[in-house]
């Protein structure tokens, strides 16, 4: 499906060189030819959403995954220190003076 240049197009148009039926045919073609376009942009934007859409969720589960970690990690910050283990010695008694 060829058809000429839209300048050359309006250019034969203002000469009085291209009849209405060619100028219909003419601009049919290039309608044909900018819906191709159109398919084909859309298809590469939607490849391109589909990506960051999948890269997007990778990085929030990562991002899920390190602020699991770190909360975790502040959470045992807080608790206080465990005190220290108390060990039961037996009794010793003191010598008996005799």
């Amino acid at each position: 499906m060829g058809t000429y240049d839209h300048k050359r197009i309006l250019s034969d148009w203002s000469n009085g060189t291209l009849t209405a039926d060619m100028a219909i045919g003419h601009a049919l073609q290039h309608i044909a030819e900018l819906y191709e376009l159109l398919a084909q942009q859309r298809k590469s934007v939607n490849d391109k959403v589909n990506h960051l859409e999948n890269r997007l969720n990778t990085l929030q589960v990562q991002f899920d995954r390190l602020t699991k970690g770190v909360s975790a990690e502040l959470e045992q910050a807080k608790k206080p220190a465990s005190p220290a283990p108390i060990i039961h010695l037996p009794e010793v008694s003191a010598p008996q003076k005799s």
